[in-house]
């Protein structure tokens, strides 16, 4: 089975926006963001790497919000997008991030690119869902976990991706104002 088609299944039936938008686009957003933003950097021209990367994306909510299993998602992609999957799941919930916000700022570069991005898929998402999801959801709910992630990525070193990681926090910025903007 291709990866993309069992991350696609496993998400089969969930939705963003109050039902409106099915999951997987998240994800496939998050990816292709990814890939457009180190395209543009060249800062990964390795293709395993960059195929490592795009694997991560796509997969990066799997073992936060499905069934499947680490060996599965080993035997379909390799260690390593494992491995990146791992960095980018939240051991707990979104009620409790505090571990997981110290897990993020000691992950890796390419996990940290990929939380930068799906930051971004996120925000954007919300921006257009604030009239379903509510202002206050977004207020109370959202807005502490995009500015304490924020901080925490804003605050970490991108030696090996300096120009990526610079594009997604001005992209970041940019979405933020805009979010915030929609709920002034």
């Amino acid at each position: 089975m291709v990866f993309e088609d069992l991350v696609k299944e496993c998400h089969a039936g969930q939705t963003r926006n109050n039902g409106k938008i099915p999951y997987f686009e998240h994800l496939k957003n998050t990816q292709r963001l990814l890939l457009a933003s180190i395209k543009q950097t060249h800062e990964v021209n390795d293709n395993v790497l960059r195929r490592t990367m795009s694997y991560a994306a796509l997969g990066h909510d799997l073992i936060e919000d499905t069934n499947i299993t680490e060996s599965q998602i080993e035997d379909a992609t390799n260690e390593q997008v494992l491995g990146l999957i791992k960095e980018l799941t939240n051991p707990d919930d979104d009620e409790h991030i505090e571990k997981y916000l110290t897990q993020i700022k000691k992950a890796s570069g390419e996990a940290r690119l990929i939380k930068y991005v799906d930051l971004i898929e996120n925000t954007t998402s919300i921006i257009y869902g604030v009239p379903d999801l509510g202002v206050e959801w977004t207020t109370t709910f959202f807005l502490p976990i995009l500015t304490s992630t924020t901080d925490i990525l804003s605050g970490t070193s991108f030696a090996s991706y300096p120009k990526t990681a610079k594009l997604l926090r001005n992209i970041l910025a940019i979405e933020t104002d805009i979010l915030l903007d929609k709920l002034s």
